[in-house]
């Protein structure tokens, strides 16, 4: 099977074909490394913070934004 080539794609392209095949990382990438917004909000990581209560946070978010 061959890719279809990411960079000629539109975003609401690429967008479909990644919610389609989740695992393919060179479509991620393009769709959320080269395509973001360079005017978006960068969060640094939270190095002062375990992993588990980044993770932690991470869910409840997830579960906050769910309901």
């Amino acid at each position: 099977m061959n890719k279809p080539n990411f960079k000629e794609m539109s975003r609401k392209e690429l967008k479909k074909y990644v919610l389609s095949h989740p695992t393919d990382d060179e479509a991620i990438r393009e769709l959320f490394v080269n395509r973001r917004n360079p005017n978006a909000q960068i969060y640094p990581y939270p190095y002062d913070m375990s992993y588990e209560e980044v993770e932690a946070i991470l869910k409840s978010k997830i579960n906050q934004d769910q309901t």
